[in-house]
């Protein structure tokens, strides 16, 4: 007998042929199951637990019931997995009472890091926070985070803490609830956008730069941590650490500009210090803020990995004298300079330092060019399958139709003169076939490529043997449909001189057409597309540039993706050379060089 069961568990439903129920799993090995999915933040627990529990039990100042809240407070650490909310709110609420117990019993409260906060509900709140951002909604999460957060400083002002002070426990808090919320972020695999929303270059590199951002983060920290002179240095050093930290996380984008925006700061940082007469602490480097130095060296990393050698050379000399320059004219405590020993030993220890940014970046440079080249081999490979794959269906499907076009040609050849009537219904019968031929070849490119956008074919199909023409009667075409507000407007400059050969002019049209195509769909507040086309004895040249921003835009209905690779394959196949990419100062930049002289002799012997 058949029977409609549903499983609660998975809400699904299925038949099943057995009336009866299966036995449910023990506890016990749910229970087992369940830890094994996050055993090491359960082994985690367990020990910081131990630990705790047993300075409670030893230690005639404190209070052994204490035991009682961190042992549901690891609980529902724990549970936080299934249900981060829930837990979340329970924990807040048993922190808060765990504040009242201490304050009206009086007593002794042992911490590390965050004051009168015992070490399983400080870990315990992290995980909660981080399971908060990382499997529910972001408005829910920050909800349920900032009651744990105000029950920690609850917990901070009314518990009885004299050991640290107040603002340095509100700085490690907010470092451990930054780590967290970020981890949280990182492993959601999202940076607060919807799921149907694209990623900007901005979030994504945000989401690839969180341990750089933890990185300097503590850097930061500890220098605020240490710091023991007067609030102003502290302030000046502080934002000239936090100044360079930012150029540092968004170094990939621009490695020079970040290098050098960030050799300026730290030579005002130690400007404004002397000019101001503060004193600066001794670090790594002497006067050199820890922070600063942290983020110079990221910084040169980055423009060692990404940026051309010379750049990059230039961008360590400038990193390098402004450290230089911070090192001799910075003061330190006590009002002096430091002596020649020591600053010796700093240039020792920033040359150790460059070393290792160095190399760093240029490890991580030949890293990224195998996986380029890497990349190229498996392109290359892909595209030689696409080309069998093409060249069989070429065989299979095309090559059928042209057959039955030949074999009825010459049938109505011979035929021709004594039976003019066979010879006609042949002809219709060519026509036919060719009709075929054409949709079959049309249906396998389609396939083969993908859709192409509206229109993208329309400027090849209609080109004539005058290339001026042709390129002149496509801006004109462009224009008229794309007369809208604000669109860009097309400037043409043409000088040929000579006469193009067609699988040439076919192709620098082609490579236009999609270039303005591009323009139009993906530059955003661009005003004009400037189009350059001439030629030599040797070359015809083609440049496309728009004054777009670097940002690209979703067209409406998507794209296809398959302009840039087309064109690069077009103009390849022909033996030129085709560079797409970011404009010098703005916008965006197309190059090609066609090869003339093969083509002309090519001509020349037909």
């Amino acid at each position: 007998m058949l029977e409609f069961a549903t499983d609660y568990r998975f809400g699904v439903s299925s038949f099943v042929t057995s009336p009866k129920t299966e036995p449910a799993e023990p506890w016990w090995r749910r229970f087992g199951a369940f830890l094994h999915e996050q055993w090491i933040f359960a082994a985690l627990l367990g020990l910081v637990w131990s630990g705790d529990a047993l300075a409670l039990l030893t230690d005639h100042g404190r209070s052994p019931l204490l035991i009682l809240p961190i042992t549901a407070m690891a609980v529902l650490a724990i549970f936080g997995r299934r249900h981060p909310v829930r837990c979340g709110l329970a924990a807040a609420v048993l922190l808060c009472g765990t504040t009242a117990v201490v304050r009206l019993t009086d007593a002794n409260v042992y911490s590390l890091g965050l004051e009168s906060v015992l070490p399983t509900e400080n870990l315990a709140g992290l995980l909660l926070v981080l399971y908060l951002f990382q499997f529910r909604p972001v408005r829910k999460a920050i909800v349920v985070t900032a009651a744990l957060v105000v029950a920690c400083l609850a917990a901070v002002v009314f518990r009885d803490g004299t050991t640290y002070s107040l603002s340095q426990t509100v700085g490690f808090g907010f470092l451990q609830l930054l780590l967290a919320t970020g981890t949280g972020l990182y492993l959601r695999g999202k940076w607060l956008v919807r799921d149907d929303a694209l990623d900007s270059p901005i979030r994504v590199l945000l989401r690839r730069q969180w341990p750089v951002i933890a990185a300097l983060s503590i850097l930061l920290f500890l220098e605020f941590a240490r710091s023991n002179g007067s609030l102003i240095a502290l302030v000046v050093v502080l934002l000239g650490g936090l100044v360079m930290s930012v150029l540092a996380v968004f170094a990939p984008m621009r490695p020079v500009e970040a290098a050098m925006l960030g050799s300026v700061a730290l030579v005002l940082t130690a400007l404004v210090m002397r000019f101001l007469g503060l004193e600066a602490e001794s670090g790594l480097l002497g006067p050199v803020p820890i922070s600063s130095t942290g983020a110079g060296m990221l910084l040169l990393t980055f423009a060692t990995r990404h940026a051309e050698p010379r750049r990059a050379v230039r961008s360590g000399v400038a990193l390098v004298a402004a450290a230089l320059f911070a090192l001799f004219v910075t003061p330190l405590e006590g009002g002096s300079y430091g002596d020649l020993s020591d600053q010796l030993q700093s240039v020792f220890l920033g040359g150790l330092l460059l070393a290792i940014s160095v190399g760093t970046g240029m490890y991580f440079r030949a890293r990224d060019e195998e996986r380029a080249k890497s990349v190229q081999a498996a392109v290359s490979d892909a595209q030689h399958a696409e080309r069998m794959a093409l060249a069989r269906e070429l065989h299979d499907v095309v090559a059928h139709h042209v057959t039955g076009i030949v074999v009825q040609a010459q049938a109505a050849q011979l035929v021709a003169a004594q039976n003019p009537k066979a010879a006609t219904d042949a002809l219709a019968r060519i026509s036919e076939s060719g009709t075929e031929a054409l949709t079959a070849m049309r249906r396998l490119v389609a396939s083969m490529r993908g859709a192409e956008p509206a229109g993208a074919s329309e400027a090849t199909e209609q080109a004539t043997t005058n290339l001026e023409a042709d390129l002149q009667a496509l801006v004109a075409a462009t224009q008229r449909v794309a007369g809208h507000a604000g669109a860009p407007t097309v400037n043409l400059r043409v000088d040929l001189g000579r006469e193009i050969p067609p699988e040439v002019a076919r192709s620098a049209l082609r490579v236009v057409q999609e270039s303005l195509t591009n323009a139009e769909k993906h530059a955003l507040d661009a005003s004009y597309v400037q189009v350059d086309v001439r030629a030599d004895l040797a070359n015809l040249y083609a440049l496309i540039t728009d004054d777009g921003t670097m940002a690209r835009r979703q067209p409406v209905g998507g794209s296809g993706g398959y302009g840039l690779v087309g064109m690069r394959e077009r103009i390849e196949l022909l033996g030129g050379r085709f560079r797409a990419g970011p404009g010098e100062h703005v916008g965006w930049r197309v190059e090609v060089v066609l090869p003339l002289a093969e083509q002309t002799e090519e001509v020349g012997q037909r």
